[in-house]
């Protein structure tokens, strides 16, 4: 049996002091080359964040106009929120029945947004979300309720004053309609 001499046990303690080190050298590098590419936008990245920013410029004249806001939604750094003032989209209270304010603020707004949504904007954009909201007199599935039944009436309020022009235009026949019978044929 080989005991271990002064001089290896030197040299292993050298080589472990060394690989620990080296060791601890890769992890540093590692984090931080981690780091570096969670923050280097990527090229999808880069072409939301254009999209971003034209949906903003093509927006900003007419939000200033009727004195809203668009800010950045802190859930979603790609979102932008058009917030519209309390004073501009009331209800009557306890009910989704849209004020004569809101009707008229509608009617002047929508088109405006319609026209982009389906125009300059078609491809920039994912998605749309309308959200209702309520104080905070009643119960909280009331107010639910209510705060997604006055999302849906400016939904619809939107739907109604499209301009004919604006609306998708779709064809239910092909050029030459076939009737089909009850069961599937013709």
């Amino acid at each position: 049996m080989r005991h271990p001499t002064p001089q290896s046990v030197g040299i292993s303690r050298t080589t472990i002091g060394i690989t620990d080190l080296m060791t601890s050298l890769a992890i540093v590098f590692i984090l931080l080359f981690a780091a570096q590419i969670a923050n280097t936008p990527s090229a999808a990245q880069s072409e939301l964040q254009e999209n971003k920013d034209d949906v903003r410029m093509t927006l900003r004249d007419h939000i200033q106009r009727l004195g809203l806001s668009l800010d950045a939604d802190p859930r979603d750094p790609l979102a932008l929120l058009i917030v519209v003032p309390e004073n501009l989209l009331t209800f009557e209270f306890g009910k989704s029945t849209l004020s004569p304010t809101a009707d008229q603020f509608l009617e002047e707004a929508l088109p405006f947004y319609v026209g982009a949504l389906c125009g300059p904007l078609r491809d920039k954009i994912d998605s749309l979300a309308i959200e209702g909201h309520t104080d905070d007199q009643g119960s909280d599935a009331f107010n639910l309720k209510l705060s997604q039944e006055r999302s849906l009436a400016v939904m619809v309020k939107g739907l109604e004053v499209i301009p004919p022009q604006s609306r998708p235009r779709t064809s239910a026949f092909r050029k030459s309609p076939q009737r089909l019978g009850a069961a599937g044929k013709t």
